[in-house]
């Protein structure tokens, strides 16, 4: 009886190194998908200054190209692209 109790011990302390092992995997995937960006970099010339933005986002207000100042902005900022709306 001794032997089933202590097999019993050692299959539940197994099970739990397992779990744990399992998480701190899940953990490291997680993070590393949460870190991770499609950041490409711009076509437009690094802004200098705010300054520069202002004459970037000014051009586009007297176009009225709203969708091509959001892409402008956000190529500035280095920050994912996403596609306009209707676009593939």
């Amino acid at each position: 009886m001794a032997d089933e109790k202590t097999i019993n011990e050692l299959a539940a302390l197994l099970l739990k190194q397992e779990i744990g092992n399992m998480l701190d995997a899940k953990k490291t995937i997680l993070n590393r998908i949460a870190t991770e960006s499609d950041i490409k970099p711009s076509r437009i010339p690094a802004p200098m200054n705010i300054t520069e933005i202002g004459g970037y986002f000014n051009l586009m207000m007297k176009l009225k190209q709203e969708e091509m100042l959001r892409q402008t902005l956000t190529s500035i900022l280095g920050l994912p692209m996403q596609t306009p709306n209707g676009v593939n």
